[in-house]
């Protein structure tokens, strides 16, 4: 199996100036969609769905705890929590409240690291057709699970977002998860509280059925380079692509703390830069047409150029100009996703039966 670092967050994408392969069956016991997954396929009702809720984690112990112990305590049921943990040593704290919550909570210790890798790992494994992603520093209410399945389950939705409150100066006025192809800029303005079909949904907060994610090749992991910008941002515009819906439902909402250690955190701006130019290259020659590629270009100059002088670097340019020839070539290239050993699959496919 391929091994990369772990280098993936949910940054701020602009300036400090500017502020599968495997496809896995489908049970048609516990979901009765489409086994081709076609977007315009009737939902099942809610009491049919069962709920994975899927917890990628590196070195927070205390904050993945308070994430399990909200999510321990959602109404909904039926429903698992996975942990993939990539942390090199296995908390005892962690180990004691997985025990205890054996029903609810499967724990997988893993070798790899990267978050679209952990994300490919872990909708394959899961039991359920509902898949939720959250970051491992977040705290929500006891409906959160119920929220995120009520905005899957509109008509033609394959991927939903939820609202996200963080720690700010100042309020997020942008345009709630839309994509400006001129630009290849996603707009985030998660902070939200309507609900309304967009573009693209958060990283650390978004919910996607199984069937929609595995008819478009799963998460890209050519886009776990330097923080793995725009990961979620290009799954959402192939799924987009393939027919599916993209909504936000800004009551299926939790607080991220943003815990400056552990996590995903890149500490070299010089290796930041060079990931955002990488992905965000990706990103132009996957999604944006002849047309638009100038005016993109031209953007992720600008950011690249701030970068610079505000860092006082002239390595940041070399750094990013190299990222950016790479991921333009990448964004030719179909998604990699790893393919999750055969034994593991079966192994979670018996203890589902049970």
């Amino acid at each position: 199996m391929r091994r990369r670092e772990f280098t993936s967050v949910e940054l701020n994408q602009e300036s400090p100036i500017w502020g599968v392969v495997v496809t896995t069956l489908l049970r048609h016991a516990e979901v009765k969609h489409c086994v081709r997954g076609s977007p315009e396929t009737m939902s099942p009702s809610s009491s049919e769905i069962g709920v994975s809720v899927i917890v990628p984690t590196l070195d927070r112990e205390q904050e993945l705890l308070d994430s399990l112990n909200d999510l321990v305590q959602q109404s909904y049921r039926p429903l698992e929590i996975l942990v993939i943990d990539q942390s090199l040593d296995r908390s005892t704290s962690v180990a004691q409240f997985v025990a205890k919550h054996y029903d609810l909570i499967r724990y997988h210790r893993v070798t790899f690291r990267g978050l679209p890798e952990a994300r490919n790992y872990g909708w394959h494994v899961a039991r359920y057709d509902a898949i939720i992603y959250i970051d491992d520093d977040t705290r929500f209410g006891p409906t959160f699970v119920t929220e995120h399945l009520r905005a899957l389950q509109m008509p033609g939705v394959g991927l939903a977002g939820g609202g996200i409150d963080e720690q700010s100066t100042e309020p997020d006025r942008r345009r709630t998860g839309k994509f400006n192809y001129w630009t290849a800029t996603p707009s985030r303005g998660f902070a939200s509280e309507r609900e309304e079909y967009v573009d693209h949904a958060p990283g650390g907060n978004f919910s996607v059925w199984r069937h929609a994610i595995a008819a478009v090749g799963g998460v890209d992991e050519r886009l776990s380079v330097g923080a793995a910008l725009y990961e979620e941002t290009d799954l959402c515009l192939r799924l987009k692509r393939a027919g599916f819906r993209i909504y936000f439902n800004g009551r299926a909402r939790l607080t991220h703390l943003a815990v400056p250690r552990g996590g995903s955190r890149v500490r070299s701006i010089t290796t930041y830069v060079a990931g955002l130019s990488h992905n965000r290259s990706l990103l132009v020659r996957r999604h944006i047409r002849w047309l638009q590629r100038p005016t993109a270009a031209l953007r992720l100059a600008a950011l690249v150029a701030s970068y610079a002088w505000h860092y006082h670097s002239s390595g940041i340019v070399v750094a990013a100009l190299r990222g950016a020839a790479r991921g333009f070539l990448a964004g030719a290239k179909p998604p990699l996703v790893t393919a999750v050993p055969a034994h593991e699959l079966v192994m979670h496919s018996r203890s589902a039966k049970g």
